[in-house]
């Protein structure tokens, strides 16, 4: 069996699609010209330049950290609010491995395109959660092939489409 890393992004794809977290998981990567990539991508450089960018943990990327009333406090920046879901699982994931490392930190969701700011607590039954969609993602990434395709609204804007839909 091989090893695949579980990190904030494939904690996101999963949340999306187990079936683009699998193919994450092996290296393929959707559609790098994907408009919806694109914008995210232009978003996410041109927002908060002064901020020390893209800190690595355990092979994910963490937009940026700072401090915050004495706490240290761990930012994803989003380009909508529109998949916040997906968005919180990824920051609890980050908290939840900052706190296994030690460290009392706080999350924050920004999207700077709409001014939104959401603060994400993690407390015990958030940690619950992540080390459940753990196991689950483990579980998935064994399967030698992805899982079956299940059409939801969301494919249609989904860098990955041309893997299931083509």
């Amino acid at each position: 069996m091989k090893n695949y890393p579980i990190t904030g992004s494939l904690i996101e794809a999963y949340i999306f699609c187990p079936r683009q977290a699998w193919l994450m998981s092996r290296q393929i990567t959707g559609n790098q010209y994907n408009e919806f990539l694109a914008i995210g991508r232009l978003i996410s450089g041109e927002s908060y330049k002064r901020e020390k960018r893209e800190i690595l943990i355990d092979g994910g990327k963490i937009d940026f950290i700072k401090e915050k009333n004495g706490k240290m406090l761990i930012v994803e920046v989003k380009k909508s609010s529109k998949f916040m879901d997906t968005a919180k699982m990824q920051l609890l994931y980050y908290l939840y491995k900052f706190r296994k490392k030690g460290y009392d930190i706080r999350g924050e969701l920004r999207i700077p395109k709409e001014k939104k700011v959401f603060e994400v607590e993690f407390e015990e039954k958030e940690e619950k959660m992540i080390e459940q969609i753990i196991n689950e993602i483990e579980d998935l990434l064994v399967l030698d092939i992805p899982p079956k395709i299940k059409f939801n609204p969301k494919c249609r804007q989904c860098s990955y489409k041309e893997f299931c839909w083509s």
